[in-house]
């Protein structure tokens, strides 16, 4: 599964201990997302919460409903923070909680319902516990 991180250095090192056995690119420019974003399975953007306009550019540039991307979710309200760029044709979800992932049972908040075999195998994959929470 190819997978695209963006994040900081702090970020990134939390990332990289939560999914140690896992390859990732770590994209620490987001202007190579678009280089990368057409070949990616998985994006774990946890910068997403303060450039929403990168929803625009996963809908354009992504793999569709073959997308899936996580993202810092805290304090938001999934539907109104989307709801500029709708419909979404890809796999949106949000991590909460703090640490945000550097704990054992990642807490994931999905945009939508059909989107849980997507978020199913996305923690497969990424070898990790994760539940399902409504806010």
């Amino acid at each position: 599964m190819n997978t695209l991180v963006l994040a900081t250095e702090e970020q990134e090192a939390e990332v990289s201990l939560k999914f140690y056995n896992r390859a990732y690119l770590h994209l620490q420019d987001p202007a190579e997302l678009k280089a990368w974003l057409p070949q990616a399975d998985l994006v774990i953007d946890l910068l997403l919460h303060e450039r929403p306009e990168r929803l625009a550019q996963y809908n354009q540039q992504g793999k569709g409903d073959k997308l899936t991307v996580f993202f810092n979710a805290n304090h938001l309200n999934l539907t109104e923070f989307t709801s500029a760029y709708s419909p979404l044709n890809f796999n949106l979800a949000g991590l909460i909680g703090e640490p945000l992932v550097n704990k054992e049972v990642l807490e994931v908040v999905p945009l939508r319902e059909d989107s849980h075999r997507s978020i199913d195998k996305a923690f497969v994959f990424l070898a990790s516990l994760y539940q399902l929470v409504k806010v």
